[in-house]
Protein backbone atom coordinates (compact mmCIF):
# COMPACT_ATOMS: atom_id res chain seq x y z
CA UNK A 1 0.00 0.00 0.00
CA UNK A 2 1.27 3.52 -0.98
CA UNK A 3 1.09 6.25 1.74
CA UNK A 4 -1.81 8.78 1.05
CA UNK A 5 -0.50 12.27 -0.42
CA UNK A 6 2.44 10.10 -2.69
CA UNK A 7 3.58 11.50 -5.94
CA UNK A 8 4.90 8.89 -8.15
CA UNK A 9 8.52 9.27 -8.24
CA UNK A 10 9.08 9.51 -11.99
CA UNK A 11 5.91 11.54 -13.76
CA UNK A 12 4.64 12.96 -10.48
CA UNK A 13 1.02 11.70 -10.49
CA UNK A 14 -1.15 11.06 -8.23
CA UNK A 15 -3.56 8.46 -9.60
CA UNK A 16 -2.93 4.40 -9.09
CA UNK A 17 -0.28 4.61 -7.26
CA UNK A 18 1.73 1.25 -6.56
CA UNK A 19 4.97 0.59 -4.27
CA UNK A 20 8.21 -0.19 -6.64
CA UNK A 21 11.30 -2.04 -5.46
CA UNK A 22 14.80 -0.06 -6.40
CA UNK A 23 16.31 -3.72 -5.77
CA UNK A 24 14.03 -6.53 -6.95
CA UNK A 25 13.42 -8.76 -4.22
CA UNK A 26 14.14 -11.90 -6.94
CA UNK A 27 17.74 -10.19 -6.65
CA UNK A 28 17.97 -9.82 -3.19
CA UNK A 29 15.85 -6.44 -2.24
CA UNK A 30 13.93 -5.81 1.28
CA UNK A 31 10.24 -5.03 1.79
CA UNK A 32 11.93 -2.05 3.49
CA UNK A 33 10.88 1.60 3.15
CA UNK A 34 14.50 2.79 1.77
CA UNK A 35 13.70 0.11 -1.13
CA UNK A 36 10.46 1.43 -1.97
CA UNK A 37 9.28 4.18 -3.75
CA UNK A 38 5.73 5.36 -5.15
CA UNK A 39 5.15 5.23 -8.89
CA UNK A 40 1.88 5.17 -11.01
CA UNK A 41 0.98 1.71 -12.96
CA UNK A 42 1.87 3.44 -16.27
CA UNK A 43 5.46 4.38 -15.06
CA UNK A 44 5.68 0.81 -13.21
CA UNK A 45 6.71 -1.69 -16.17
CA UNK A 46 9.43 0.85 -18.11
CA UNK A 47 10.57 1.57 -14.45
CA UNK A 48 10.86 -2.09 -13.40
CA UNK A 49 12.40 -3.13 -16.11
CA UNK A 50 15.62 -0.64 -16.13
CA UNK A 51 15.92 -1.59 -12.31
CA UNK A 52 16.24 -4.83 -12.82
CA UNK A 53 18.81 -4.18 -15.27
CA UNK A 54 20.69 -2.29 -12.83
CA UNK A 55 20.07 -4.39 -10.23
CA UNK A 56 21.82 -7.56 -11.84
CA UNK A 57 24.63 -5.64 -12.79
CA UNK A 58 25.12 -5.39 -9.21
CA UNK A 59 24.50 -8.76 -7.75
CA UNK A 60 26.50 -11.73 -7.41
CA UNK A 61 25.40 -15.17 -7.36
CA UNK A 62 26.75 -16.54 -4.05
CA UNK A 63 29.42 -19.00 -3.83
CA UNK A 64 28.60 -22.52 -3.15
CA UNK A 65 31.34 -24.90 -1.90
CA UNK A 66 30.25 -28.15 -2.92
CA UNK A 67 33.02 -29.81 -2.07
CA UNK A 68 31.52 -29.76 1.64
CA UNK A 69 28.00 -30.96 0.94
CA UNK A 70 28.24 -33.88 -1.59
CA UNK A 71 24.76 -34.20 -3.69
CA UNK A 72 23.33 -37.59 -2.87
CA UNK A 73 22.19 -39.90 -6.02
CA UNK A 74 18.63 -40.16 -6.01
CA UNK A 75 17.05 -43.53 -5.18
CA UNK A 76 14.42 -45.70 -6.09
CA UNK A 77 11.85 -46.84 -4.04
CA UNK A 78 9.65 -49.20 -4.28
CA UNK A 79 6.14 -48.89 -3.81
CA UNK A 80 5.26 -52.29 -1.89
Amino acid sequence: MVTAGARCAYCRSREDLVAHHKTPRKLGGLDHYDNLEPVCRSCHPAIEQDARAEAELVWERPEVDRAARPRRRPTLRRPY
